[in-house]
C-alpha cells in the first residue's frame, strides 16, 4: 500500500493495472477499495479476465473508473460496468475499437455486437505470441518500421504476422 501511496502522493491521476497474467496476482477488491480511498487514484485497467471480478469491483468501489485490459472482454466488461478499454489491438484497428465503444456508450448494443464479433479475430491473433511482439511485428510489417522488441521477447513468427494480416484484411484494415 505505501508504495501505491508514495506514487500517488506526486498528484497527477494514477491508473492501477491489475494484470495478474503477468504479475502472479491480482489486486482483490477490498485492496482496490483501499487504495481508491487516495484521491490521485482514479481508474484500473482490468486485465483479470474475469466478469464476475470485474462486476464486483464496479459495485464495491463505484467511484473507481475501471477500463477493460483485455480486448476481446471490453463489450461484456462495459455491460457490467466498464467505461471503455485500454487497448493493445487498437494500434492495429483503434477506429474500429472506437466505434464499438462508443456504440456501446450509445445504447447500440446491435452495433456495439456486430463490431466486436467482427473484431474478435484481430483480438485474438494480437496474443497468438507474447504481447507485444504480434502488434510491432503487423505494425513493422504494414505501416512502416518500429524495430524489433527487445529481449528477452522474441519477434512474432511469420504465421503469427499471416494470421494478423489475413485478420486485419477481413475487417478492412489494410
Amino acid at each position: 500500500m505505501a508504495h501505491f501511496r508514495a506514487i500517488a502522493d506526486v498528484g497527477l491521476p494514477v491508473m492501477l493495472y491489475n494484470i495478474p497474467g503477468r504479475t502472479g496476482r491480482r489486486i482483490e477488491v477490498e485492496t482496490l477499495a483501499r487504495l481508491a480511498e487516495h484521491p490521485s487514484i482514479v481508474a484500473v485497467k482490468d486485465a483479470v479476465e474475469d466478469l464476475d471480478f470485474t462486476s464486483k469491483t464496479v459495485n464495491a468501489v463505484p467511484d473507481l473508473i475501471v477500463y477493460s485490459g483485455q480486448d476481446s472482454l471490453t463489450l461484456p466488461m462495459m455491460s457490467v460496468g466498464a467505461v471503455g478499454v485500454v487497448s493493445v489491438a487498437s494500434h492495429l484497428v483503434g477506429p474500429q475499437i472506437a466505434a464499438m465503444v462508443k456504440a456501446a456508450h450509445d445504447g447500440d448494443l446491435a452495433e456495439a455486437r456486430r463490431l466486436h464479433h467482427l473484431l474478435l479475430p484481430v483480438f485474438y491473433a494480437c496474443f497468438l505470441e507474447t504481447n507485444p511482439a504480434p502488434v510491432k511485428a503487423a505494425v513493422n510489417a504494414f505501416w512502416g518500421p518500429v524495430g524489433d522488441v527487445r529481449l528477452p521477447l522474441v519477434n512474432a513468427s511469420a504465421d503469427t504476422v499471416a494470421a494478423i494480416e489475413k485478420a486485419l484484411a477481413a475487417v478492412g484494415a489494410l
